[in-house]
């Protein structure tokens, strides 16, 4: 079954979890947004706050609406790269931890690591409760991937694999080896 595959510490699953939920949340978006931005981008975002009984007239929603019918053509296409970008590495990452694999760890320490600093900045320009929730979240994934990612190359005691590539052969494993060789 898919708990036999998964592979690691408890913590790093659950991170591998949420990356693959987090994957299929912005695939959704992504898909919503490409559809979105083939039709009128204000007809077609007012039709679905209708759809959701929400007021159109609503001084945050019609900002959302004005600022995102000013976008240009460039700049909607780079807006759907970069959610289909976000959605293969956040499945890359998740898929990469939940089989163990250590590649998956320190991808998953590098990118999001290499957030900190643009989030330390909007943080800085607005503080939001939220940008500073996500902030001590990313920290401590990061700092629980550093402590525990000697934890993802240790010997399985049921098939003497390693959890995240291949077993390493003992000496008497060598010696073994040799032994056949002659």
């Amino acid at each position: 079954m898919i708990s036999s595959r998964l592979r690691g510490p408890l913590g790093v699953q659950i991170i591998g979890v949420l990356k693959l939920v987090t994957a299929v949340l912005g695939m959704a978006v992504g898909l919503g947004l490409f559809r979105l931005f083939k039709s009128d981008v204000a007809a077609s975002l007012e039709q679905v706050i209708r759809h959701l009984h929400l007021d159109p007239e609503n001084r945050f929603i019609h900002r959302a609406i004005s600022w995102i019918s000013g976008l240009q053509p460039r700049q909607l296409h780079l807006i759907e790269a970069g959610t289909f970008f976000y959605v293969s590495l956040h499945t890359i990452e998740g898929v990469g931890l939940l089989t163990g694999r250590r590649w998956g760890a320190f991808l998953t320490i590098l990118a999001t690591s290499s957030l900190i600093p643009l989030e330390c900045y909007e943080i800085y320009e607005r503080p939001r409760p939220l940008r500073i929730a996500v902030l001590v979240i990313n920290i401590g994934i990061v700092i629980y991937l550093i402590a525990n990612r000697d934890k993802l190359t240790r010997v399985h005691p049921r098939d003497g694999n390693e959890v995240g590539g291949h077993a390493h052969a003992t000496g008497d494993d060598l010696r073994r080896s040799d032994d056949h060789v002659r």
